[in-house]
């Protein structure tokens, strides 16, 4: 009987140990599907307690209908790290947040996303090349319809209130530099100056911050020639 009543206690202790392994094999499961989403796609949730109103780039062409607006872009990929941290630091910084609110459309946009985009007339298609790739809206607003050259991200671009790209400024920005920036471009300071003279003059409200590599974009390896940037009609 002692050894009956043993074996059953030693098959309770294995059942309950087996049991706390799969819930936590569960939850490390649930853990890595929202922190790693499927290749191409947005992050989960990108804009979840955002401070600033992103939207897609399918939704701008009926909110400059609604009201014309110049627009910021944040273009962005899954595996760059410097773009997670602008979120973190700048974008959620409220003074940027709050500016952009107010004087722009404010977009996300996955520059590897795999999908043919219908924007402003055209259909701008994703380029493959080697293990990467980038849509071709993507690469306009980064390099313009007639450059070449690599991408990086993060790049910020922006849009006046007719969707032509004004210009794009690759690599992390603090939010001092951020602030310098979106009002060189809100203000219009753009078409009478160069950034770097706007700086010169420039007084910020936001406190100045250090980065290592405030500049210095997460770039892919490849080179896009004019004839891809070309979009079709």
């Amino acid at each position: 009987m002692k050894h009956v009543l043993t074996l059953i206690a030693a098959f309770a202790v294995l059942f309950t140990a087996c049991n706390r392994q799969e819930e936590t094999n569960t939850a490390n499961n649930a853990q890595q599907q929202q922190t790693n989403p499927k290749p191409g796609g947005a992050p989960s949730n990108p804009a979840e307690a955002s401070l600033i109103n992103w939207i897609g780039i399918e939704e701008l062409e009926a909110k400059m209908k609604q009201e014309p607006r110049k627009v910021v872009v944040d273009l962005y990929t899954d595996w760059c790290g410097w773009c997670k941290r602008m979120d973190k630091a700048t974008f959620q910084h409220p003074d940027i947040a709050d500016y952009i609110n107010k004087n722009f459309y404010a977009v996300k946009f996955n520059a590897e996303n795999p999908n043919t985009i219908s924007f402003n007339g055209k259909q701008w298609e994703f380029m493959q090349n080697g293990r990467r790739g980038t849509n071709r809206l993507a690469a306009t607003l980064i390099l313009g319809e007639n450059a070449t050259g690599r991408v990086g991200y993060p790049t910020i671009a922006f849009m006046d209130e007719s969707l032509q790209r004004i210009n794009a400024f690759p690599g992390y920005k603090t939010p001092d530099k951020f602030e310098a920036l979106m009002k060189y471009i809100a203000q219009n300071e753009y078409k009478k100056q160069s950034l770097e003279q706007f700086m010169r003059t420039f007084t910020p409200t936001i406190p100045s911050q250090a980065t290592g590599s405030a500049d210095n974009p997460q770039r892919n390896t490849f080179t896009l020639p004019v004839s891809k940037l070309r979009s079709k009609s």
